[in-house]
């Protein structure tokens, strides 16, 4: 395994941990924020779709596109042996 490839492991596992404490840490806030009222669970609520929503989107979208990225340039590649029409004319 090259060492970009293992770096990028590295790099993902340390992502996914840390957006699992945040989402965590962002839980625990508004259960304490519900504790004291509605309306400080709805400004948590916002607050938190912002500290915690956005940052977790961000990384989804990155995967989703990463990954799309991945299938076109896999459906593209044609299997050893089918002709390739155009090809030596």
């Amino acid at each position: 395994m090259s060492l970009r490839r293992s770096l990028r492991i590295l790099a993902a596992s340390l992502l996914a941990v840390t957006l699992s404490v945040l989402v965590g840490l962002g839980m625990a806030a508004f259960r304490q924020a519900l504790t004291v009222g509605s309306g400080e669970a709805w400004l948590m609520a916002w607050v938190l779709a912002f500290v915690v929503g956005l940052p977790v989107l961000v990384v989804l979208l990155a995967a989703l596109g990463a990954a799309q990225r991945y299938a076109a340039r896999v459906r593209i590649i044609p299997f050893m042996g089918v002709k390739i029409p155009g090809v030596g004319q």
